[in-house]
């Protein structure tokens, strides 16, 4: 396959999965805490403390802020979409790298299952689809690792296999700390010592690599700490969130028994080809020789794989997305392992996989309908028009695979299914996702207050909105017009018009309204929270 016809391929799988709805659903989980901050440092100009609400927010590193507010000030839109267009193109990123470090050992066609392997794994769909941190995280450990497997291999100058991933690992620690650094010391001190070259770490080019990444992650560091004058809202915090996790009294019974499924689960579909390379090479009818270089790496990311697992899943508070990291190593070996089958082997994979194709292609023709038509059912109103041109693009993939290309690899089938009938999948789905969707409405009510847009609203978000309510931190952007978010160590505006918050917090929200009068209260109800509504009385 030529290379333009495989970069066309990847870019169109990519397209198709993490681009369509990707701004329809409300923001969800954790995102809005992504959002304010880089909103207030767009509005700031402080670039160094992250804050929601004018409070310092120390949770984690400021990497996923920038590139959110980077990505509002060169569109100029503040949306869903353009919020969450980072995370896809960071996996279009890792990708690509993908593509372009593995094409050369592997061929055009291995290299592209690889780089489809990685866009079409159920939690990097998930993931990439929305502005959250691991995407950017997994999108920069995958390369790091990448990069350091191709010269490594290549038996290249140390001084660019220990300077450039730890580039990379760098920003990594930017986005969440240095936790990633676990994985990667377990991958590399299991690497070099199959290989007989732990020595290597010794290597002047290694303290080099090290201190690179110090120096792009502990500048900020010390600017923030100096900024907020302590390292509680810092370093601090980290360390208090890894003890939490490790903390016994706080385990969640139903999630960690089930963490051990979760992982590999999240893995879909590829989890599949892996365990049935991986039964094989447990058998011997795949031998890895240490010697060689690329097999020092198969065993090394394997026990790797194999210790991040156990301690994820003995962890109290383990969550599958803590193993996120290392799916690209799982990418790796899953195409590495399957190609060193047996012709006769590998050809019993790829005969039940045939098999399974046509009602792969039936189930994805059929489950968009269905979806749509239970939703119309319970009053949605379902996006026929999409739906129908995706069932139109999934029948054009399907009489490719089944057509001219059915000799192609298996992996590149499955793939270019995957992603044929994404486009009617996600659109049916949408509807319910939208179900949930309370807060635009609820910011319409608000504001319906006052339905001038020059009249300003305050969203008095104190340490238990912020920390308890955090969907509700929502409203601070949906709400059109003039709208402030304050905390504790704020004060309202002399404009404001209405101020909104938690009722238990009435005293302060009017001791920090001091002389101005309250012309009425009111209560609205989001998800179950009543918020409190006070009508601030002009001065004029």
């Amino acid at each position: 396959m030529k290379l333009w016809t495989c970069l066309a391929l990847l870019c169109s799988v990519w397209a198709a999965i993490y681009l369509p709805a990707l701004g329809e659903t409300e923001l969800k989980g954790e995102e809005i805490r992504r959002i304010l901050p880089a909103q207030e440092m767009l509005r700031s100009g402080d670039w160094i403390v992250p804050r929601i609400a004018g409070e310092v927010y120390s949770n984690k590193p400021p990497l996923i802020n920038w590139v959110i507010a980077g990505m509002f000030s060169l569109t100029g839109v503040a949306s869903e979409f353009t919020a969450r267009l980072p995370s896809a193109l960071s996996l279009l990123a890792l990708a690509l790298g993908g593509f372009f470090l593995f094409r050369r050992e592997k061929g055009n066609e291995g290299a592209l299952t690889l780089s489809l392997i990685l866009l079409t794994s159920i939690s990097l769909i998930e993931k990439g689809r929305s502005a959250e941190i691991e995407p950017l995280f997994v999108a920069l450990f995958g390369m790091a690792c990448f990069v350091w497997i191709r010269l490594w291999s290549d038996d290249r100058s140390p001084w660019l296999y220990w300077t450039l991933p730890y580039l990379l690992l760098g920003a990594g620690c930017l986005l969440k700390g240095p936790v990633h650094l676990l994985f990667w010391a377990l991958f590399l001190l299991f690497t070099l010592r199959f290989a007989a070259r732990l020595r290597s770490l010794l290597h002047p080019a290694h303290a080099v690599g090290l201190l690179l990444m110090a120096a792009i992650f502990l500048p900020w560091v010390f600017l923030n700490i100096s900024a907020t004058g302590s390292g509680t809202d810092t370093v601090g915090t980290w360390m208090e969130q890894l003890t939490v996790r490790a903390n016994p009294k706080e385990i969640e019974w139903d999630r960690w028994l089930t963490t051990p499924l979760k992982i590999p689960a999240s893995f879909l579909p590829w989890i599949i080809p892996f365990f049935f390379a991986l039964f094989f090479l447990q058998k011997g009818i795949i031998r890895l020789d240490p010697s060689i270089r690329s097999d020092a790496i198969i065993r090394g990311a394997l026990v790797c794989l194999g210790v991040s697992f156990a301690m994820i899943c003995l962890m109290p508070g383990g969550l599958p997305r803590y193993f996120l990291p290392v799916y690209p190593l799982v990418a790796l070996i899953t195409v590495d392992l399957f190609a060193r089958l047996p012709g006769s082997v590998r050809g019993k994979y790829v005969k039940m996989d045939r098999r399974l194709i046509p009602w792969f292609i039936a189930t994805l023709a059929i489950a968009p309908f269905a979806i749509a038509l239970y939703g119309s059912a319970r009053g949605f109103a379902p996006a026929w028009l999409p739906i129908i041109a995706g069932m139109i693009v999934l029948g054009g993939v399907s009489g490719l695979v089944m057509g001219p290309w059915k000799k192609r690899p298996t992996f590149l089938l499955t793939a270019l299914l995957i992603a044929g009938g994404w486009p009617s999948l996600i659109h049916a789905l949408t509807p319910f996702q939208a179900d949930d969707d309370l807060f635009r409405d609820a910011a319409v009510e608000i504001r319906a207050f006052v339905p001038d847009k020059e009249s300003r609203i305050v969203i008095y978000a104190d340490a238990e909105f912020r920390e308890r309510l955090t969907k509700h931190l929502r409203l601070l952007f949906y709400v059109v017009g003039k709208v402030d978010g304050i905390g504790e160590s704020d004060t309202i505006p002399v404009d404001t018009a209405l101020v909104v918050g938690r009722p238990e917090a009435e005293a302060a929200m009017r001791a920090k309204l001091g002389d101005r009068p309250v012309a009425g209260t009111e209560t609205i109800t989001i998800r179950g929270v009543p918020l409190l509504v006070l009508r601030v009385r002009s001065s004029e």
